[in-house]
Parts: structure tokens; sequence; C-alpha cells
């Protein structure tokens, strides 16, 4: 969220709700005024695989995940991030297999960025 629709947000929750009805209502009436962009290409950027590091713990794996795939959204992935990592907490399986299903659920994540069905 940028800061302009901080300060959107901190504005309505101080209005009654007769004042965000209209303000609904301007911004929608603003909204249809505007003439309709042209579709603009997806720029599919290309992840910068870092190498794991020697004895990486899962979290350390986590990181270097995000880093290497940042045009992912991170809270997209947080449940499949989270159930791994709890597999290897609390089920207690090894780092090096989370790990790799780690990657593996990136590298699936990536594909459907780029538009890629999981059924191709």
């Amino acid at each position: 969220m940028n800061s302009r629709e901080r300060q959107f947000l901190k504005v309505m929750r101080k209005l009654d709700a007769a004042g965000q009805e209209q303000v609904v209502a301007f911004a929608e009436f603003m909204r249809s005024r505007q003439k309709p962009e042209a579709p603009q290409e997806k720029v599919i950027e290309k992840p910068n695989l870092l190498p794991a590091r020697e004895g990486e713990s899962v979290v350390g794996a986590i990181k270097r995940l995000r880093e290497s795939y940042s045009m992912l959204d991170a809270k997209e992935m947080l449940n499949d991030t989270s159930s791994l990592m709890s597999r290897h907490v609390m089920g207690g399986i090894e780092a090096e297999t989370v790990i790799a299903e780690m990657e593996v659920m990136f590298e699936r994540h990536y594909q459907r960025y780029c538009g890629v069905s999981e059924d191709s």
C-alpha cells in the first residue's frame, strides 16, 4: 500500500457512513470518466538464481529464494512456505529435503507468474 492509499484510508475512517458513500460515489464517477487504458504487455522478469550456501538453514533458503525470485509476491506463497517450514520444525523433516521442496515450490509459482499452466 502506498502513501496515497494510506492517506485515503485514514480520511475514509474519519468519515461517517454518509460521507463514505459520497466519496465512493465520487470515485466511481471519476473512474467512469477515464479513458480505458490500452492493455500493456506483461514484462516477465527472469529469476536471479542464487546458489545455496553450504549448510544452509531452511530460513536461509527462504531468504535466498525470495531474493532469487524477487518478482513473486511472498504473500501469495505464505501458506506453502509456512507449511513446508512447519514440516521441518514440527515434523522433523530434514532441512535438505524441505529446501529441495521449497525450490520446486518457488519454481512452480514462477511458472504460474509467467502464465504457464500446470497442465502444460
